[in-house]
C-alpha cells in the first residue's frame, strides 16, 4: 500500500515537473516571460546547483568536479539562471554513464560570464546538434524533451546564449555564455 502512495506521488510530482515546463515554454513563445533583475552572485548560485548533483554523482560514481575560481555579481535573474544551469546539469547527468566524469565550471572575461557543463557521455552528433533544443525532441524518447529548449529560451532571454561543442563518443560540452554588464 506505501508503495503504491510512493509511486503516486513520485508520478504527481513527475507531472507538475512537465506542466511547469510546458507552460514556461509557452510562456517563452508567447514573450510573456518576466525576468527579474536583481544582484546574483553567481559563484554562490553555482556551488547550489552543483550541491544539488552531488548525492547522485556518488551513487553512480561519477567523478564530479566543480571549479568556482572567480565570483563574479551580475544583474540578471536568480532563479532563471539556476533553472538553465540545473536543466544543463540534469541532461549531463542523464547521459553519463557509470563511473563516468561531468563538471561544472565558471569563468569570467571580457564582460561575458560563463557556466561551463561537461560530461562524458556519447556526445552529439552534427545532425543532432540543432535537433536537441527543439521542444518535445529526445533522442531516445525519454524524459520530456524540454529541459535543453527551455534552457536555450531562458539564455536568449537574458540576453545570452548556450554553445555547445561535443564530438560523438567524446562526452559534450554546454556553454552558458551571459553578460556581465
Amino acid at each position: 500500500y506505501s508503495s503504491s502512495l510512493a509511486v503516486i506521488e513520485e508520478e504527481a510530482i513527475r507531472l507538475e515537473r512537465l506542466v511547469g515546463d510546458v507552460l514556461d515554454l509557452a510562456k517563452l513563445d508567447a514573450h510573456r516571460f518576466t525576468v527579474l533583475e536583481e544582484e546574483v552572485d553567481m559563484r554562490e548560485l553555482c556551488e547550489r546547483a552543483y550541491a544539488a548533483f552531488g548525492e547522485v554523482a556518488r551513487q553512480r560514481s561519477i567523478d564530479y568536479r566543480g571549479a568556482f575560481p572567480v565570483q563574479p555579481v551580475i544583474v540578471t535573474d536568480g532563479d532563471r539562471v539556476l533553472q538553465i544551469i540545473s536543466n544543463l546539469l540534469s541532461n549531463a547527468f542523464r547521459w553519463t554513464p557509470e563511473g563516468g566524469r561531468g563538471a561544472l565550471e565558471l569563468a569570467a572575461d571580457d564582460g561575458t560570464i560563463s557556466v561551463v557543463v561537461s560530461d562524458s557521455g556519447p556526445g552529439v552528433s552534427p545532425e543532432e546538434r540543432e535537433r536537441i533544443f527543439r521542444p518535445f525532441w529526445s533522442r531516445d524518447g525519454g524524459g520530456t524533451g524540454l529541459g535543453l529548449a527551455i534552457a536555450r529560451e531562458l539564455a536568449l532571454e537574458l540576453g545570452g546564449g548556450i554553445d555547445l561543442r561535443s564530438e560523438p563518443g567524446l562526452g559534450a560540452r554546454f556553454e552558458l555564455i551571459l553578460p556581465a554588464g
